[in-house]
Protein backbone atom coordinates (compact mmCIF):
# COMPACT_ATOMS: atom_id res chain seq x y z
CA UNK A 1 0.00 0.00 0.00
CA UNK A 2 1.29 3.38 -1.19
CA UNK A 3 0.99 6.60 1.25
CA UNK A 4 -2.00 7.90 -1.03
CA UNK A 5 -3.88 4.83 -0.13
CA UNK A 6 -3.79 4.59 3.32
CA UNK A 7 -3.97 8.51 3.81
CA UNK A 8 -7.08 8.36 1.83
CA UNK A 9 -8.55 4.92 3.41
CA UNK A 10 -7.46 7.10 6.88
CA UNK A 11 -9.36 9.97 5.93
CA UNK A 12 -12.67 8.01 4.63
CA UNK A 13 -12.82 6.09 8.06
CA UNK A 14 -12.23 9.24 10.18
CA UNK A 15 -15.27 11.04 7.64
CA UNK A 16 -17.70 8.42 8.15
CA UNK A 17 -16.69 7.97 12.08
CA UNK A 18 -17.27 11.63 12.68
CA UNK A 19 -20.42 11.99 9.97
CA UNK A 20 -21.86 8.95 12.30
CA UNK A 21 -20.90 11.16 15.58
CA UNK A 22 -23.05 14.06 13.97
CA UNK A 23 -25.73 11.99 13.89
CA UNK A 24 -25.74 10.68 17.33
CA UNK A 25 -25.56 14.23 18.44
CA UNK A 26 -28.37 15.24 16.53
CA UNK A 27 -30.45 12.39 18.63
CA UNK A 28 -29.05 13.57 21.68
CA UNK A 29 -30.56 17.09 20.31
CA UNK A 30 -26.51 19.16 20.84
CA UNK A 31 -26.20 21.70 18.45
CA UNK A 32 -22.65 20.22 17.69
CA UNK A 33 -23.92 17.88 15.27
CA UNK A 34 -23.93 20.22 12.53
CA UNK A 35 -20.33 20.75 12.98
CA UNK A 36 -19.34 16.98 13.21
CA UNK A 37 -21.29 16.14 10.34
CA UNK A 38 -19.76 19.10 8.30
CA UNK A 39 -16.13 18.39 9.30
CA UNK A 40 -17.19 14.25 8.33
CA UNK A 41 -18.47 15.43 4.86
CA UNK A 42 -15.52 17.46 3.64
CA UNK A 43 -12.87 15.00 5.44
CA UNK A 44 -14.36 11.75 3.52
CA UNK A 45 -14.43 13.62 0.41
CA UNK A 46 -10.53 15.08 0.71
CA UNK A 47 -9.89 11.13 1.50
CA UNK A 48 -11.89 10.12 -1.71
CA UNK A 49 -10.30 12.52 -3.82
CA UNK A 50 -7.12 11.22 -3.10
CA UNK A 51 -7.95 7.89 -3.42
CA UNK A 52 -8.97 8.74 -6.82
CA UNK A 53 -5.21 10.68 -6.96
CA UNK A 54 -3.89 7.43 -6.18
CA UNK A 55 -5.63 5.23 -9.31
CA UNK A 56 -4.86 8.18 -11.73
CA UNK A 57 -0.77 7.93 -10.57
CA UNK A 58 -0.96 4.92 -11.27
CA UNK A 59 -2.14 4.50 -14.89
CA UNK A 60 -0.10 6.84 -15.50
CA UNK A 61 2.98 5.31 -13.44
CA UNK A 62 2.13 2.46 -16.04
CA UNK A 63 2.11 4.38 -19.18
CA UNK A 64 5.35 5.93 -18.82
CA UNK A 65 7.12 2.61 -18.23
CA UNK A 66 5.28 1.10 -21.56
CA UNK A 67 6.69 4.19 -23.49
CA UNK A 68 9.98 3.54 -22.01
CA UNK A 69 10.07 0.02 -22.01
CA UNK A 70 9.34 0.88 -26.10
CA UNK A 71 12.16 3.39 -26.53
CA UNK A 72 14.41 0.89 -25.17
CA UNK A 73 13.65 -1.81 -27.41
CA UNK A 74 13.46 0.70 -30.60
CA UNK A 75 17.42 1.40 -28.58
CA UNK A 76 18.82 -1.93 -29.28
CA UNK A 77 17.13 -2.13 -32.12
CA UNK A 78 18.85 0.68 -33.86
CA UNK A 79 22.10 -0.15 -32.15
CA UNK A 80 22.00 -3.96 -33.37
CA UNK A 81 21.17 -2.33 -36.91
CA UNK A 82 24.58 -0.17 -36.97
CA UNK A 83 26.82 -3.00 -35.84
Amino acid sequence: MNKYLRKGLREIIIGVALVILGYYLMEQHSNWYKLAMLVGVIVFSIGFLTLIYRMIRKVDRNAIIEMREEAHKKDKEGNAEQN
